[in-house]
């Protein structure tokens, strides 16, 4: 890339419009990841860029996808935790998806690639990058997000801490199951492309990843250290409403289970929302047919739609620095 500052207009993760002054650095790896990616700068701060150029979109329209889901697991991630982000996930700050070449920018990861790290590992370590990946999935778990693709390329791991990142195959808990081919690892359920999404799928993928730490055969539990069949045996012996969740795990490994204070984004669109299908349901009454809703008058309604959407307006036109 021949530029190496441009100030780019982007949306954070309430989808306000920000404008931004980068500097561009290095091109960046991440093994989990399939798009590319580089470090970039901002008001002295490192971030992570991954975008989609317009030649490889061409040649490689499913890469839109897969930056589309990580615009909506960050954003979610980021809506529900709010400004007590837990340091075990990747972090969204912004994205553009109306560019030619769209692009989200996260924090900087923690620390390095896992999978070179496991290798050296005593048992303690061993326990406390078991606890770190449970208690990421139990946070995504929270935010209703379904990773899709755990494995030793998407965690991270810095002096004892745990960074789940690369959300590039990740669902939203009660959709329909997509196709999750970056994933290595998949439950029988992703597998079969059968059901909707759920926060335990993450469960059968870290359970492998959790399986690798003591060098266990894929395909063969039968001899797995009798810790590992305590643990694990729930997981993979279970059909999927029977399945334990991270938080099931976490208790039976003497961790402590908890998470920061949270907040529900849909309840800050439900009122909207109610105001909404009142004044649509009165709209659609049949002449001489009794509404159920004790609607205002119509006037008082559309004034109210008015200023609703005035609100809106000025909330995704506000054109800001970002700190």
């Amino acid at each position: 890339m021949d530029r190496s500052e441009e100030t780019v207009r982007c949306r954070d993760v309430s989808g306000r419009l920000r404008e931004i002054r980068l500097s561009y650095g290095s091109d960046f790896v991440s093994p989990g990841s399939v798009l590319s990616q580089q470090l970039v700068k901002a008001n002295e701060q490192l971030y992570v860029r991954k975008f989609v150029s317009k030649s490889d979109g061409g040649r490689h329209p499913r890469l839109y996808r897969l930056l589309d889901n990580e615009v909506r697991a960050g954003t979610r991630l980021a809506q529900v935790f709010a400004d007590r982000y837990p340091a075990e996930l990747a972090r969204l700050v912004a994205y553009n998806m109306d560019t030619d070449e769209p692009f989200v920018l996260l924090r900087a990861y923690l620390g390095d690639p896992a999978a070179a790290a496991v290798k050296r590992f005593d048992d303690a370590e061993r326990r406390q990058f078991q606890i770190g990946v449970l208690r990421a999935l139990h946070l995504t778990g929270v935010a209703g997000v379904v990773h899709g693709a755990v494995s030793l390329d998407a965690v991270r791991w810095s002096e004892g801490q745990v960074q789940l990142v690369d959300f590039e195959s990740a669902e939203r808990a009660g959709e329909p199951r997509a196709d999750a081919s970056t994933a290595p690892v998949r439950s029988p359920e992703q597998i079969a492309g059968e059901g909707v999404a759920d926060v335990r799928d993450d469960l059968w993928a870290a359970g492998g990843l959790i399986r690798a730490l003591y060098s266990a055969a894929p395909q063969d539990r039968s001899r797995d250290p009798e810790r590992l069949r305590v643990l694990l045996g729930d997981v993979f012996d279970n059909p999927l409403e029977h399945r334990p969740h991270a938080a099931d795990l976490l208790q039976k490994l003497h961790a402590p289970v908890s998470s920061p204070p949270v907040t529900n984004p849909d309840d800050a669109l439900r009122e909207g929302r109610s105001l909404f299908d009142r004044i649509s349901a009165d709209r659609r009454r049949t002449p001489g047919r009794p509404s159920t809703i004790s609607a205002a008058p119509r006037p008082k309604s559309a004034l109210l739609m008015l200023a609703v959407l005035a609100v809106v307006v000025c909330v995704i036109t506000g054109l800001v620095v970002l700190l």
